[in-house]
């Protein structure tokens, strides 16, 4: 019944019935940056943008997760790119182009920039590169998640248990290290006056703690932010949050 009833207001939410709840746009938190008197190392960090930008697997993988999206490197303070679909393709801009909304705001290293073009130019992603693409867009993905418009309405928030604090851990099954140390992404998820704060790490005892495969990871984020996106009518609706669910209910610890 608690599903039925979870399903009927999720379905009913995202058709538009609900309170819109107001909150500031990604873009206007950040500057346009750094674009022109680029050092050697940042041209390097470009033409490797653009030329896996080329890459028809990574055109493809791109498709499934944003619009339009803002990579901002780690080692090189105020400078960072906007990639986003155009015209069936994939453009990578200088700077961040705070004329649009991104989907996700990505922080990458200058290795992590690489890899970009390095695990993509052979068509497909092996379990390691998968793992690394999805562990950079653990957090960022959770961030736009809890963006989606009236998210903190509180009937979807009692039915998504949304409330309290939440724990999300990306499980590394192949033990894929880095820097001689296996990968570890944990996430503290708090809402506290009327926002959401997302933490790097697990902070407090939680309510509710989440243990998620990568493959879970990215198919949660796909159904939330590209196919809840394109269904049309309660019917589609309905059933993306039914696919959701399950996941989310499979990747809940038991207490």
């Amino acid at each position: 019944m608690k599903r039925i009833l979870f399903l009927s207001a999720i379905s009913i939410f995202f058709a538009g019935c609900c309170c819109r709840n107001e909150q500031a746009e990604t873009r206007t938190r950040y500057t346009r940056g750094k674009v022109e008197n680029f050092s050697a190392e940042e041209l390097k960090l470009e033409k490797a943008l653009k030329e896996a930008a080329k890459i028809p697997a990574a055109v493809e993988f791109a498709k499934g997760l944003f619009d339009a999206v803002y990579i901002t490197l780690e080692e090189h303070e105020g400078t960072g790119f906007t990639v986003r679909l155009r015209d069936g393709g994939v453009e990578v801009e200088r700077g961040l182009n705070v004329d649009i909304e991104p989907t996700l705001v990505v922080p990458l290293t200058d290795e992590g920039v690489l890899n970009i073009k390095e695990f993509f130019k052979d068509g497909k992603l092996d379990d390691t590169e998968e793992f690394l693409v999805i562990n950079a867009l653990f957090k960022p993905g959770w961030e736009a998640s809890y963006r989606i418009p009236d998210i903190g309405n509180w009937l979807v928030r009692k039915y998504m248990r949304l409330d309290g604090l939440l724990h999300a851990v990306l499980l590394n099954p192949g033990q894929v290290k880095f820097k001689g140390k296996a990968v570890k992404n944990e996430l503290s998820v708090v809402r506290v006056s009327k926002q959401w704060l997302i933490f790097s790490g697990l902070e407090g005892l939680p309510d509710t703690r989440m243990e998620i495969a990568p493959k879970d990871a990215i198919a949660m984020y796909s159904l939330i932010m590209r196919d809840l996106k394109s269904a049309k009518g309660l019917a589609e609706k309905r059933e993306v949050m039914r696919k959701f669910t399950g996941i989310r209910d499979r990747c809940i610890l038991k207490k």
